[in-house]
């Protein structure tokens, strides 16, 4: 009798515990994983205030962009979406001027300020403060970058089935940059890691470590 009690008492917690989890994932779906818990000071500060003073540093790169092509200003204007790049996602630019990987990165201050400055536009949109919740509404829209380059704005995921009315995954946004024939190699399509960070001035998004900050640029070498 008291090992059916205790089954009973196990079944019901295990069926509970299911119940909870799946009333969360419903719930948190549009987190997809990357929950930033920011704080308010971080929600008070602009776009390069912000990049600047994240503990893990993982901007740095980005900050040393912004820095050397004098964009501040660019980067804390009022009502932007922002698509923030990682270290990686910069290396990978600094590397694709190298025929080895064991060689030195370019240095981003011999990087042609041009080059960079566009670049940087690549991944701003003026005007628009794009969360993931809207991108998912429009489910693709089309928009003119910082530079006047062309993009697409996917909201992606989230699909449920027949049986089920809880999504099978998370729901996402892809950034991609329509190729510029004689300048681009490639049309660029890059992720995100963590969505709908506010900012006093903007949304960010955070592109993936194994994003590129080249965005499709033809460069001589690939990586």
């Amino acid at each position: 009798m008291k090992k059916n009690i205790s089954l009973k008492k196990a079944t019901l917690l295990a069926v509970a515990t299911i119940l909870v989890f799946s009333a969360c994932r419903k719930n948190n779906y549009y987190i997809d994983g990357g929950l930033s818990q920011q704080s308010e000071a971080d929600k008070k500060m602009l776009v390069y205030d912000f990049l600047a003073s994240r503990p893990n540093h993982m901007f740095d790169s980005l900050v040393k962009i912004i820095d050397l092509t004098n964009t501040k200003s660019v980067v804390n204007q009022d009502n932007i979406t922002f698509f923030a790049a990682p270290n990686n996602a910069v290396m990978r630019l600094q590397m694709n001027y190298n025929p080895d990987d064991r060689q030195v990165p370019r240095a981003l201050a011999d990087i042609g300020k041009d080059t960079l400055l566009s670049l940087l536009n690549r991944f701003i949109i003026p005007n628009a403060r794009i969360t993931l919740e809207q991108a998912v509404k429009d489910v693709q829209k089309y928009y003119k970058a910082g530079n006047g380059d062309s993009l697409l704005i996917y909201g992606k995921g989230g699909g449920t089935t027949s049986s089920s009315s809880i999504p099978t995954s998370a729901y996402y946004i892809e950034y991609t940059h329509l190729k510029i024939p004689g300048l681009d190699s490639i049309k660029y399509t890059g992720n995100i890691q963590t969505h709908n960070l506010i900012t006093a001035n903007a949304v960010v998004h955070v592109l993936t470590y194994g994003s590129s900050f080249a965005a499709g640029l033809k460069q001589k070498y690939f990586r």
